[in-house]
């Protein structure tokens, strides 16, 4: 049994790297941006951030050796609006597990190994979502 993430300081920990977090009132992380990050995040800090399921935006640019093999993580987040992983690893299996994600609007996967022919067919499934490749 995983012990619950302290929220507030895992917030200040992204921050401490230069990532730019958005709160709710009561300190649930909402919002998690990387792009700014001087320092990449490793895995331990990614694995306690996919455990906080108010996250609503998530950009986890240049991410490598984490997203495939925890992409069923990323895939449970609940109330996840917006998944920017440009220039990481992800590939067509992965993405293909994002395809139940009803709730997701923005999903862009702009350089990384994901297919064309990919996402052609998921752009078929995933309606209501924009998928910028």
């Amino acid at each position: 049994m995983t012990m619950p993430v302290d929220e507030q300081a895992l917030a200040r920990q992204l921050q401490e790297l230069g990532c730019a977090v958005g709160r709710s009132k009561s300190g649930r992380l909402l919002r998690v941006d990387n792009r700014n990050c001087t320092t990449p995040l490793n895995s331990e800090l990614l694995t306690s951030l996919l455990q906080c399921t108010a996250l609503k935006e998530v950009w986890l640019r240049q991410v490598t050796g984490f997203l495939n093999s925890h992409i069923e993580s990323v895939a449970a987040l609940p109330r996840l609006k917006s998944l920017d992983v440009e220039g990481s690893e992800l590939t067509d299996q992965s993405l293909r597990q994002l395809a139940d994600c009803r709730d997701l609007q923005v999903l862009n996967v702009r350089n990384t190994q994901v297919s064309p022919a990919c996402v052609a067919e998921l752009r078929k499934s995933m309606i209501g979502t924009r998928i910028i490749a």
